[in-house]
């Protein structure tokens, strides 16, 4: 017995070593990365914390990045006040959700629609159909929306159609307890919150670069072994003392207090990530795996709600870049990461 625990102990040191190996590797590779910080990162899979993905949670987040589309074509029809001045917006929002599906899976080097179609042909078909048919041209949209009143039950059950199909390609894909597994789950929502960040921050005019490169230089603090929340404040400081900058020649606005929206649809998107994010929190993040490992009462949920109600009160009410990056690298995903063991 004393002989198998000595193994058993040398089994975890030779383990620990090499992950201080890899984890020196890593760091040395993010410092050589942050070095040409001012080369184009155009990859949109690259977070400020890489977690590590599977096919499950991606293809749930795609799906419901999707469900926050519809919900955004939905709610511009429903809104008669605003959708006069919205109803521009419907064909980018539709055609959004077909470039999602286009998407590459990137574990499997397929896009999502062909894995759908792998599992059920037909669904596939019909979600394609389904999705071109509610992107009209800015005329027909017009009309649609002065018409409002018979056509809006004619979009609502394309809406409700569309989502059931999203329903159907999950249940065909993912097994019932997997898509119910709170870990799995928590990923999907940290997936939402990146993009929560990258949309917003395309709404205030922040190239894709520039993005890219925040999130490399948050990774490479907490790969470092650095304190995040310090890393980023001054990350922040930095940024703050920068002057405003045309977007479009590549360089960075300024954070100021109130947002200057450049980009109206992604500061749609932004803002219907949000609400599906909260939908999960309320549907499957109810306690945390710490919570239920040591069967004990966790406060999770309601500490997800008030890190969602915050984030979505700053982008309402159009505030600054840094307190979403505060709220979704420093808040929401240290929170997921302690809670649900997510790495």
């Amino acid at each position: 017995m004393t002989r198998y625990i000595e193994s058993i102990r040398l089994h975890y040191a030779l383990r620990t070593n090499v992950q201080y190996i890899v984890l020196a590797a890593i760091s040395c590779t993010a410092l050589v990365a942050i070095a040409t910080s001012f080369t184009a990162i155009e990859s949109r899979s690259i977070y400020a914390h890489t977690f590590s993905q599977n096919e499950n949670s991606m293809f749930l987040t795609r799906i419901n990045q999707i469900k926050a589309e519809l919900r955004l074509i939905q709610d511009i029809h429903s809104n008669k006040n605003n959708a006069v001045n919205y109803i521009r917006f419907v064909p980018t929002h539709a055609r959004e959700a077909v470039a999602i599906l286009n998407q590459k899976d990137s574990t499997s080097n397929f896009t999502w629609i062909k894995e759908i179609a792998e599992k059920n042909q037909r669904i596939a078909n019909d979600l394609i159909r389904g999705l071109n048919n509610l992107i009209p041209s800015e005329k027909n949209a017009s009309a649609a929306y002065n018409n409002n009143n018979s056509n809006l039950m004619i979009i609502q059950d394309k809406i409700n159609n569309l989502n059931g199909l999203l329903d159907e390609a999950v249940s065909a894909r993912v097994m019932k307890a997997i898509i119910n597994n709170s870990t799995n789950q928590a990923l999907v929502l940290a997936n939402l919150g990146n993009e929560v960040f990258y949309s917003y921050g395309q709404a205030l005019g922040f190239p894709q670069a520039k993005l890219a490169n925040m999130v490399a230089t948050m990774n490479m603090s907490a790969l470092g072994g650095n304190n995040i929340n310090i890393q980023g404040k001054k990350m922040m400081q930095n940024m703050n003392s920068r002057n405003n900058m045309n977007a479009s020649d590549g360089r960075t606005p300024i954070m100021s207090k109130t947002a200057n929206i450049q980009n109206e649809s992604q500061y749609h998107n932004a803002q219907a990530y949000v609400k599906q994010a909260q939908e999960i929190v309320a549907k499957y993040l109810k306690s945390s795996v710490m919570s239920i490992s040591k069967n004990s009462k966790s406060d999770i949920q309601p500490r997800l709600n008030r890190i969602l109600s915050q984030l979505k009160m700053t982008i309402d009410n159009k505030g600054s870049f840094s307190s979403v990056m505060n709220l979704v690298h420093m808040q929401l995903h240290p929170t997921l990461i302690s809670n649900y063991r997510i790495r």
